[in-house]
């Protein structure tokens, strides 16, 4: 007998059909709830997908508004207030937008104009007058440039990666305790700032920090600048200062007062004889 007829097994055939019925049952009771698992799995995957893609656009958006609001060298204290609440979370984009107008506040308080102020390049002085602020008003803004500064360092301190955005935080808030003469204040944050820096690895800032430090006991010496009603007048100088509303008072008196009737007949007669061709020729 040929050795592939002795291999063959009396109802080898039954033996197979049986096997092939039990996978078949084995997909008609499983096949469902696997289709269905994987469908699952599909959208899940493809929601992640497209919420992964919103989440990298909004970052993108928050990051051209933040830059679009600070090109041009005069940005807005209320667009970037906005951005910041508008993509809290987003990244750094708060604190960065909220640093930003801390600045203008705190340039405000020195220079004392108005943030984004139009300044008249010959005198240095604001186009509009009411763009001059008065020391209530310069304290204002030293308030809430301390204010924000304390917001941003709420925001970046308890967060890893963000001991920069900290640290900037810091020295602004040691800058307004100068501008209010709180000097142990100031050597308070100047003390966290360097610590902070030291622990973050930013030797510069540290040297900053201590320099600062140092330094304090120089800004006590500086007068802080003399308020308008204590600057004694020079020579020529004691004219009393008008306000807008009183140079155009003055202005539309003068365009209100009507000449005299008798002055300008007498005048324009004088004026036509001196002109009138016929008076020329009947003269001697």
């Amino acid at each position: 007998m040929d050795d592939r007829q002795s291999g063959i097994k009396e109802g080898a055939g039954l033996e197979d059909s049986r096997v092939n019925q039990e996978f078949v049952d084995f997909l008609n009771k499983w096949s469902s709830p696997v289709l269905i698992t994987l469908a699952v799995a599909a959208l899940i995957w493809a929601g992640l997908q497209y919420l992964e893609r919103q989440r990298i656009a909004k970052i993108d958006q928050a990051f051209s508004e933040l830059d679009s609001a600070t090109q041009g060298g005069n940005p807005s204290p209320a667009s970037l207030r906005t951005i910041a609440a508008e993509y809290e979370g987003v990244r750094a984009v708060p604190e960065l937008a909220l640093l930003t107008t801390t600045e203008l506040y705190l340039n405000a308080f020195v220079v004392g104009f108005e943030p984004g102020a139009q300044i008249d390049p010959q005198t240095g002085l604001p186009v509009d007058g009411e763009d001059v602020l008065d020391e209530a008003q310069r304290k204002v803004y030293l308030e809430q440039a301390g204010q924000l500064a304390s917001q941003v360092l709420d925001l970046a301190s308890s967060v890893e990666g963000k001991e920069l955005l900290a640290m900037q935080a810091m020295s602004r808030l040691a800058t307004v305790e100068e501008g209010k003469r709180n000097f142990d204040g100031a050597v308070s944050m100047y003390q966290r700032l360097e610590a902070l820096a030291k622990e973050s690895q930013y030797p510069a800032i540290a040297a900053f920090a201590s320099n600062r430090i140092a330094n304090v006991d120089a800004l006590k010496n500086i007068a802080p600048l003399p308020h308008k009603d204590q600057i004694v007048p020079l020579p020529g100088e004691e004219m009393p200062s008008l306000t807008q509303e009183q140079i155009q008072d003055l202005l539309d008196s003068v365009s209100k007062v009507e000449p005299d009737p008798s002055l300008v007949q007498d005048g324009d007669a004088e004026v036509d004889s001196e002109t009138d061709p016929a008076s020329e020729s009947e003269s001697p």
